[in-house]
């Protein structure tokens, strides 16, 4: 049977065929994942570059010191890479598995927490400062607290506008989740390194200013992926 439905214009189809481009395939969500990882780090040592390390990191030893950091920064490329896959529809992972990473990275900032102030209830900013500067730090506790809390906040939230930059073209079904992924990474790579320098040990200082920083990161990732999904796909602006 001869099909009798009419043909576009040639001029349409020329203009279509010169509007052609070849398209650069995506990187593999590993790929994109360890791209990240030079920018995560410098920025994650920046503060650790300008005060040092913590004065009591020989009595902590360096599996405490260093390996828990290392733990916390690899599981936090270990969420980009989660992120990677959820922004790519036909590569999404389980949900138990996204939910379990994002509990492991929480449960393992509490347990160094924890483990880190049993070796050494560090409770007095001591820092690699001029003595009397250390005095108003213990005489003003807050200051350090108020530092903490805010620097370590933005140094994720840099980090988080990174990563969103390089996500700008997600697919991903639950852009929000996405987002909320590659903002924790964000707060668990500023952590690794803002441990190491700050010299408090005290669960309330170490979940409090920095646990409230990392959840600003995923608060903020977890929004410019709400965003970004709805700039992208306005029709379905109603996905979570």
């Amino acid at each position: 049977m001869m099909d009798r439905s009419p043909k576009p214009p040639e001029a349409l189809m020329r203009a279509i065929a010169q509007d052609l481009r070849p398209v650069k395939p995506s990187p593999q969500p590993l790929q994109l994942a360890l791209r990240m990882v030079p920018l995560a780090l410098l920025v994650s040592s920046l503060v650790l570059l300008a005060i040092g390390p913590r004065y009591d990191s020989r009595i902590l030893g360096p599996l405490l010191t260093w390996g828990a950091s290392a733990a916390q920064f690899v599981l936090a490329i270990v969420l980009v890479w989660i992120a990677a896959h959820e922004s790519t529809p036909a590569g999404r992972l389980p949900r138990q598995m996204v939910y379990l990473a994002a509990a492991a990275g929480f449960l393992l900032v509490i347990f160094v927490t924890l483990l880190t102030f049993s070796r050494n209830p560090a409770t007095e900013p001591l820092l690699r400062i001029p003595p009397r500067a250390n005095e108003m730090l213990r005489d003003l506790p807050w200051i350090m607290s108020f530092a903490c809390g805010i620097g370590s906040t933005l140094a994720g939230g840099i980090l988080v506008l990174f990563f969103s930059w390089v996500f700008r073209n997600s697919l991903a079904i639950r852009p929000a989740v996405a987002g909320a992924l590659y903002g924790a990474g964000a707060g668990l790579a500023i952590n690794a390194g803002w441990r190491i320098a700050c010299p408090f040990s005290t669960p309330w200082h170490a979940l409090g200013e920095h646990g409230a920083a990392i959840i600003s990161t995923v608060i903020l990732g977890a929004l410019i992926g709400h965003y970004l999904g709805n700039r992208r796909f306005p029709i379905g602006s109603g996905r979570s």
